[in-house]
């Protein structure tokens, strides 16, 4: 009987003496197997009027786990949670799911006739978890059917939970290992994909080469030297860091005045802008102000099917692109994300909605 109203697929009634030893491992047994559990430890917070929240607990589940041991028979507050859900059982079909332990099929009569008439389980021949699965088997079903037992124990042990936890830990050092393999195509500031890679002349003679590194943020480097900063380079200069030098022709048909800008710094050198021409003074400032306001804005990640392939011409420590567009190390960060996928899917995910 699970009704889709419930919103506890159990509550567990016991006395506090069996916590530790039965009901605690029980409850996180269950949990582990997918089932929601009315349990005080888990469902009651600092504040919480207990009886309240009990009586919620036993109008709001779907079943009542009753742990029948000598602790639970003398107890009042056990007591009162079983007439609960006693009178619950009476307009239903069935509520209450016994569990002996520790006591005589005697004891439970003599405590209670209708609950020793009841097919129960006995923890002297299964334990904790055996007796998770027993209750899942009755109210999860469809999680019971859906997967081999000797899955669900694994599961129900908590080793499947260890096993999924080590290969995330594994996987997030292997990501790790790529995050630094990736480091080399990516911008220092804001790990901007490398655009392009260029083999190029250092002098004028060409008897020494270098590379040329071109980054989608604008950062551009020539054999280890800054040639244009990155927007995120907590250096990047500002434009108070520039003179701008104003020169008219008034013969000039249409773009009479031009705007130079000088840098004042060193960091300001570091990022050369065009002239700026204008019919106007105001005109041909404004035109550098955009330009400056363009390139200063910072680099925003585009998906990856957006993204171009990376160009490469006579850079030989540069492997060609991939067809995808992901640089030559990608594959690596491909191959952890399709491992943790794999395994994601060969765990059975049993927190599912009924």
């Amino acid at each position: 009987m699970v009704t889709t109203s419930s919103k506890w697929d159990v509550f567990i009634c016991h006395a506090s003496e069996d916590k530790d030893a039965f009901v605690r491992p029980l409850a996180i047994a269950l949990r582990q197997l997918g089932v929601s559990v009315w349990y005080d430890e888990f469902s009651l917070e600092v504040g919480d009027s207990i009886s309240r929240s009990i009586d919620r607990g036993l109008a709001e589940s779907a079943y009542g786990i009753v742990i029948l041991s000598p602790a639970f028979i003398v107890k009042p507050w056990p007591e009162y949670e079983l007439r609960g859900l006693v009178s619950r059982e009476i307009g239903e079909d069935k509520v209450i799911l016994p569990v002996w332990h520790g006591v005589s099929r005697q004891e439970v009569l003599k405590f209670s006739p209708p609950l020793a008439d009841k097919l129960a389980i006995d923890t002297s021949h299964a334990g904790s978890q055996d007796v998770a699965l027993q209750i899942l088997r009755v109210v999860r079903h469809d999680l019971y059917s859906q997967h081999p037992r000797a899955w669900l124990e694994r599961i129900a042990s908590g080793q499947a939970s260890h096993e999924l936890q080590k290969e995330i830990e594994r996987m997030r050092e292997e990501l790790e290992n790529a995050r630094e393999e990736l480091s080399e195509f990516q911008c220092p500031y804001c790990q901007a994909p490398l655009a392009e890679r260029i083999s190029a002349p250092a002098d004028s003679s060409q008897d020494h080469w270098d590379l040329r590194e071109i980054y989608d943020c604008g950062y551009q480097c020539f054999g280890g030297q800054v040639e244009s900063a990155c927007p995120s380079d907590p250096n990047f200069p500002k434009f108070s860091e520039y003179d701008l030098e104003f020169h008219h022709n008034p013969e000039e048909p249409y773009w009479r005045w031009k705007c130079f800008i000088h840098p004042k710094t060193i960091t300001a050198r570091r990022l050369s802008l065009s002239m700026g021409l204008g019919r106007t003074q105001e005109e041909a400032e404004m035109k550098i102000r955009e330009e400056y306001d363009r390139r200063s804005q910072k680099y925003q990640s585009k998906p990856w099917h957006a993204r171009g392939p990376a160009t490469t011409r006579g850079a030989s420590s540069l492997k060609a692109p991939w067809p995808c567009g992901c640089g030559p190390v990608m594959p690596v960060v491909r191959q952890c994300l399709f491992k943790c996928i794999c395994s994601l899917l060969n765990i059975p995910l049993l927190n599912v909605p009924r």
